[in-house]
Parts: C-alpha cells; structure tokens; sequence
C-alpha cells in the first residue's frame, strides 16, 4: 500500500475554482433569502445547462459533429439514461435539498455536511463495486463523521 503525489498546475487550477466557486455559491445563496429553495435551483441548473449546452455545441461545430450531437439522447439509449439520472437525481434533487438546508440552518452548518459526500461514495463502492475498505478510508470516513458531529454539536457552556 503506497501513496503517490504529483504537481498537476492545471489540476490545482481547476481546484482552486472549484473551492472559490463553492464559496461565492454558498454566500450568494444564503444572501438570496426572498427566493425559494426551487427558484434557487431552478435559476442555478438552467445556468449551468446553458453552459455546457453551449460547450458541448461549440465542441461539436469543431468536430463538425453538430447533426451527432443533436441525435445523441435519441440514439444513445444509454447516454439518455445517463443524462436523466445526472439531471434529475443528482443535480435537481442534491441542490435543491442542500439550498433548502442553506435556508433552514445557514451556511457554516450546512457546509460541514459536504464532506458526508464523500462517506457516501466509499460506501457506495464498498457496497456496490465490491472495493476493498482500507484502514486509511476507515479513518477517512471516521474523521468525517465526527468533524461534522463536532461542527454541528451545541457546546455547554
């Protein structure tokens, strides 16, 4: 059992986007008190489609594979399900629950949350793909656990 690093810029780079990015969503939505949890996810899933509809169609105009593109949900039984899946259980349904936790008991609590996420996928893989559970995911999902029973137990005072 090794662990191997390596310098990505590019990878760092898109880290660091990621973490800023997360950050500006979670200060806006919690700023965006007159809106509903749907509203919010509606504005937010409907921006991101735009985006990647837009790449995706640029992509293809490049590869002159616009006519391909344009099939794809409808020849691909697969890549359809796929998208479904993505667009409806993960995305609608993931973002709308965490907005309306964002609304219910703010930002910091609900961040602390986020790393259950990641509880999940080691379980998932566990349970599902039949992976091993190493002592180091052992400790990972220990140290999550109780990072976030730490972070949202009321101290007596």
């Amino acid at each position: 059992m090794g662990v191997n690093t390596s310098l990505s810029i590019g990878g760092y780079a898109a880290l660091l986007i990621a973490v800023m990015s997360f950050a500006l969503y979670s200060v806006f939505v919690a700023k965006a008190q007159n809106y509903t949890g749907e509203e919010i996810t509606f504005v937010m899933l409907l921006s991101g489609a735009a985006v990647f509809i837009i790449m995706a169609f640029l992509q293809s105009v490049m590869n002159n594979s616009v006519a391909e593109l344009a099939a794809l949900p409808f020849t691909n039984k697969s890549f359809l399900i796929a998208c479904l899946y993505q667009g409806i259980g993960c995305s609608v349904l993931a973002f709308f629950l965490y907005n309306v936790a964002i609304a219910k008991i703010g930002v910091n609590r609900t961040s602390s949350f986020i790393g259950i996420a990641t509880v999940v996928s080691v379980v998932a893989g566990v349970l599902i793909l039949k992976e091993p559970f190493t002592p180091f995911q052992w400790i990972g999902v220990v140290l999550i656990i109780a990072g976030v029973y730490i972070a949202n137990s009321k101290i007596k005072e």
